[in-house]
């Protein structure tokens, strides 16, 4: 039933995307092809979401805003802590969270490893934009960009205002609040501009009551100590779903022409975060011996902080010729202490590190011609981390350095054929320390089929070597067993495997439409992996564990759909669906969290000048969680309103519902918080 209304969907936008009128305003992006390039004429699939489209669905932070678009999938419970439930990942077309890679202002933040805590750090007021560049763009980023990179680009320095937004938010049982102050300050003079922003958010928890049953295990053998005070002792315990959390960040962007062709900047970011969450999980006594308890109440705090420290220039040599550089580290301090509720134990502070990037980047930009414009550039970066969860004891907190090097030459042409026909041409270079030595190309076409029609053609390869939680992590608690990186061995897994980076080709094929009142787009492609890093399981009981292993062969065919229809100057819609079909060829099987369908529709209404109004409805398909395909979970529907008024020109008040009918969804996917109400002010100045 599902791949009738999938047929008929596509046919029907095919339908109205025939329909001829002229074009609408030009959209302009940068991370596709590091140039400032107009979209129609980008060969790979970019989403734009403007700082007006965060503003009409008052998000808080990067996960308000990323949850509302299809394609775009939240995974919980990878990160190899109890805490997990709490935490999401993003996947880009079913690729997996590794492969999806994360910037602001085009630079990468330290931090852990797929990225579990950013979505709820970065404020959505900071925001000017995000583009999203889905399918392999390693030719331009490297090994982590494998599936996709995510661009978030920070409000530029464009004139003197001051803005504050102030949020509140809460269910309906005035769980899960949510408090955000941001402020924003900018301004010029001269030759030098500056941007100073900061922003507290603070949340209160959202819980599950779970029943648990404890086992007291000898901590070496895994065997159950039946006699042991604390085994089969059971209970009832509130599982936080959402963090209590107090995040606070400070920053600054200072600017100055140097010359009339040398501009020089510097950005300081600075955060603090603390966290604290009760989990089901594992914990150590002594009772004459070391024991193990497993599946019992944990108190979990996390007092993390980061600095991030950046140069950058930008010289423009003459009109046919542009370098910018820019160097930055950002090191990234994490401390969590996780203590057992039940009993007295020593605290673990196991999951403890810290993280360093260095980078030194430069690219250069040469209008070769009137029909080359060419980029190329270079990226050498340090990747430092400390930690005890790679120590290789398990009940050692004694840090352990992993250091891997990247080396990366690239060079890319934007070649234009004819009036209707260009192509973008690239390839890379990789040298990685802990990997072998790889090199990717990307090719693709776009052709004007008419004033308002774009066909597009787009081959990549993508490369990723395996991270450092992949190789060397070391969980004593992980799901329903523990987790050991691919070339640990300790307990039940007795040897080390040779894990592989994973090799991908992604082939792209779309037909695109843009008119006066009416844009639509339909997006073919298929994505072949070879050695794909996933977590396998093995083992039962006390001896499970999971590890990550490669699979030989996967293959991961899609789907997209776009429409954006403007009925008029007060009201316009929106509809965006992806299709997925996922499959491991050595067992058949499909990946997990790979909802088959996602979808929105979006509508938005203008009552009066001052007044206007968002409805979105949100659908996510079914999806296997466990490699088996034996567990599955239902789809379900969301559905959310938020209106704005502006009361003059400097104030603005606004306020929404999200999940208005109070949709459950499925634990394992990180559940939501029910009906969840907010409002929120905004001046500008």
């Amino acid at each position: 039933m599902r791949k009738k209304i999938f047929v008929s969907a596509v046919a029907s936008l095919v339908i109205i995307g025939s329909l001829q009128a002229t074009s609408l305003d030009e959209i302009t992006v940068t991370t596709a092809t590091k140039s400032k390039k107009s979209i129609d004429g980008v060969t790979a699939s970019v989403i734009v979401i403007t700082k007006e489209d965060i503003e009409k669905i008052g998000a808080s932070t990067l996960d308000g805003i990323l949850e509302k678009i299809p394609s775009i999938n939240a995974q919980y419970a990878r990160f190899p802590h109890p805490s997990s439930k709490s935490k999401a990942t993003i996947s880009l077309r079913g690729v997996g969270a590794n492969g999806t890679l994360m910037l602001i202002d085009g630079k990468r933040l330290s931090g852990e490893t797929e990225g579990p805590y950013e979505m709820t750090r970065i404020t959505a007021s900071m925001i000017d934009r995000i583009e999203i560049v889905k399918g392999s763009m390693s030719t331009l980023y490297g090994s982590d960009a494998i599936g996709g990179v995510i661009n978030i680009i920070t409000k530029k320095i464009n004139q003197n205002s001051t803005t504050i937004d102030m949020k509140y938010g809460a269910n309906k049982n005035n769980d899960a609040q949510d408090k955000n102050i941001n402020f924003n300050t900018m301004g010029k003079r001269d030759s030098f501009r500056y941007k100073i922003y900061g922003s507290i958010s603070d949340t209160s928890p959202y819980e599950i009551s779970k029943s648990y049953t404890q086992s007291a295990t000898n901590p070496n053998s895994g065997a159950v100590i039946g006699t042991d005070p604390q085994n089969a002792v059971s209970g009832k315990k509130n599982v936080t779903y959402r963090d209590e959390s107090t995040v606070k960040t400070i920053g600054t962007r200072l600017e100055k022409d140097l010359t009339d062709d040398l501009i020089g900047g510097i950005d300081i970011n600075y955060f603090t975060e603390k966290r604290e969450g009760q989990y089901i999980g594992n914990a150590k006594y002594v009772n004459g011996g070391p024991v193990l308890v497993k599946n019992t109440p944990i108190n979990s705090k996390d007092k993390n902080r980061r600095l991030n420290l950046s140069v950058d220039f930008d010289y423009m040599i003459n009109d046919d010729l542009s370098i910018d550089t820019k160097l930055y580290r950002s090191y990234y301090k994490k401390r969590n202490y996780t203590d057992p509720i039940n009993f007295t134990g020593p605290t673990n502070t196991k999951f403890s590190a810290n993280v360093t990037i260095d980078t030194i980047e430069s690219n250069i930009k040469y209008a070769l011609n009137d029909s080359n414009f060419i980029v190329s550039g270079f990226e050498y970066r340090k990747e430092k981390r400390e930690s005890s969860a790679i120590n290789s004891d398990p009940s050692s907190s004694e840090f352990i350095t992993k250091v891997v090097k990247y080396k990366s030459l690239f060079v890319q042409d934007e070649i234009e054929i004819s009036d209707t026909l260009n192509a973008t041409i690239g390839a890379r270079y990789d040298n990685i320390s802990n990997a072998k030595n790889k090199a990717t190309l990307q090719a693709g076409i776009v052709k004007k089929l008419s004033e308002n029609t774009n066909l597009r053609f787009n081959y990549a390869q993508g490369y990723r070597a395996p991270d450092i939680a992949e190789l060397y992590v070391v969980s004593p608690s992980y799901k329903d067993g523990k987790r050991f990186g691919s070339e640990v061995i300790f307990g039940p897994k007795t040897t080390a495997y040779d894990l592989k980076p994973e090799q991908s080709q992604s082939f792209e094929v779309s037909l695109s439409n843009r008119f006066n009142s009416l844009s639509s787009e339909v997006t073919l492609f298929d994505n072949k992996i070879k050695d794909k890093i996933e977590l396998v399981s093995y083992g039962a009981g006390g001896a499970k564990y999971y590890t990550s292993e490669n699979l030989e062969n996967v293959d991961i065919k899609g789907a997209e759909l776009a429409f954006g229809y403007d009925f008029n100057d007060s009201f316009d819609l929106g509809f965006n669906l992806t299709y997925l079909k996922t499959e491991d060829e050595t067992t058949g099987k499909e990946l997990i969290f790979t909802p088959d369908i996602s979808a929105s529709l979006n509508a938005n209404y203008k009552f009066s000048p001052n007044l206007s109004t968002n409805l979105m409805l949100r659908y996510i398909g079914e999806q296997y969680t466990d490699t088996l395909n034996t567990e599955e979970t239902d789809d379900y529907t969301l559905v959310d309103i938020g209106a704005k008024y502006k009361i003059n020109k400097n104030i603005e008040i606004y306020g929404g519902i999200d999940n208005l009918f109070d949709k459950e969804v499925d634990e394992v996917l990180g559940t939501n918080v029910g009906t969840f109400f907010y409002t929120g002010i905004r001046t500008t100045f």
